[in-house]
């Protein structure tokens, strides 16, 4: 995709400080990161989310993020590394990426579960079987 940040930052058009590479995949710190570390492991195919590739290329991707994740232990020493995808996020890059941030105690964040608060209205039961039905 022309318009396409990552896109572009594949395509040498966009410096970017990269990290690990291979044929399908893509690793570069993140510009405005939000831990000492932060890096983004996309596809270098164009894609916004994650229905829009094959499993295959999931697992490619998901493999570089073990890669990525490894080094970054290794190079780091984080406690641990919150692994996240924004799927059909509107306000970031729209192309499919998984951010690596490492985590350190007192680091001020939240666990993933703390990104939203939004209670149902539904019980839990009902969701579930709305889920498995769809």
């Amino acid at each position: 995709m022309t318009d396409c940040l990552f896109c572009k930052t594949i395509a040498g058009d966009i410096p970017a400080l990269k990290v690990y590479e291979d044929g399908v995949t893509l690793s570069f710190m993140e510009l405005t990161p939000s831990a000492p570390g932060h890096v983004m492991v996309i596809l270098k195919k164009h894609g916004n989310n994650i229905l829009e590739y094959t499993p295959n290329e999931l697992g490619q991707l998901m493999g570089s993020v073990q890669e990525v994740s490894k080094k970054i232990e290794s190079a780091l020493s984080p406690d641990s590394i919150t692994i996240g995808i924004n799927h059909k996020e509107r306000r970031g890059v729209p192309h499919l990426h998984v951010h690596l941030i490492p985590r350190w105690e007192n680091d001020r964040g939240h666990v993933i579960q703390g990104v939203v608060k939004n209670a149902s209205k539904e019980t839990r039961e009902f969701l579930a079987e709305k889920i498995r039905n769809a």
